[in-house]
């Protein structure tokens, strides 16, 4: 009697001694999932903040060297294979450069190589590489994508620094220039006017007359939306 019921104490105790083992590893797992993710997310972000401090210039002047705004707006950018959303940032288009917004305060620059893509207020702008993505004459840099099917619309925005003497103070002017390129077949063509625009569809050009005359789109006063009408209406037009 006395050898049963230490039998079976010892079994009791070695339950409990396996269960508390079992316990312990299940709450270690629990633990280390949360690090490992942290430590993953710690390790891209590393990534993305490895780059060298950017510097605002001119940041006095009225005009500014930035795209649109010269304030943080938050986007998405496709970084060295990584997506990162929600990253405040600025475009300096006078540089063609990336700026985002350290968690520190400090505003760090992207390199631009490692750049696939970044959107911004409504801007999607693909980095692309000449002689590779885009005709050999073509820049290397970032280009706002406008339209995306058959044929694409993109265009290059760019800005020049110009300076003007104001009761003995040096003014930096920033004039921002737009530069349209379409792509049809394999190559990108320039364009700058509704001529240009035209002739790249001899066979369709009553058509997209009329189709911008419906929509009362003016070509020097809406560019940008002329072209991609354009553009849009040659691709469904080409489709029938």
């Amino acid at each position: 009697m006395r050898i049963c019921t230490f039998t079976i104490f010892l079994l009791s105790c070695l339950a409990f001694q396996s269960f508390g083992q079992n316990g312990a590893v299940a709450e270690a797992k629990e633990t280390a999932y949360p690090i490992a993710m942290y430590k993953e997310a710690t390790s891209q972000s590393q990534n993305l903040y490895n780059g060298r401090q950017y510097y605002v210039y001119d940041n006095r002047s009225e005009e500014h060297q930035f795209f649109e705004f010269r304030k943080w707006h938050n986007g998405v950018i496709m970084y060295d294979g990584q997506r990162f959303d929600s990253i405040p940032m600025l475009y300096d288009i006078f540089k063609d450069e990336l700026i985002i917004k350290h968690f520190n305060g400090d505003h760090i620059l992207l390199q631009s190589e490692k750049v696939d893509y970044f959107k911004v207020d409504n801007h999607n702008f693909v980095r692309y590489e000449a002689g590779k993505d885009i005709n050999e004459q073509m820049r290397t840099g970032f280009y706002d994508v406008l339209y995306e099917g058959k044929s694409r619309t993109i265009v290059r925005r760019v800005k020049q620094r110009q300076e003007k003497i104001v009761d003995k103070m040096v003014i930096a002017l920033y004039p921002q220039k737009n530069n349209f390129f379409i792509r049809k077949g394999d190559r990108y063509y320039g364009v700058s006017s509704k001529k240009s625009a035209l002739n790249l569809f001899p066979e369709y050009k009553r058509e997209l007359r009329k189709v911008l005359k419906d929509q009362r789109i003016k070509f020097r006063k809406n560019r940008e939306t002329a072209i991609v009408t354009i553009v849009d209406t040659y691709d469904k037009l080409a489709k029938q």
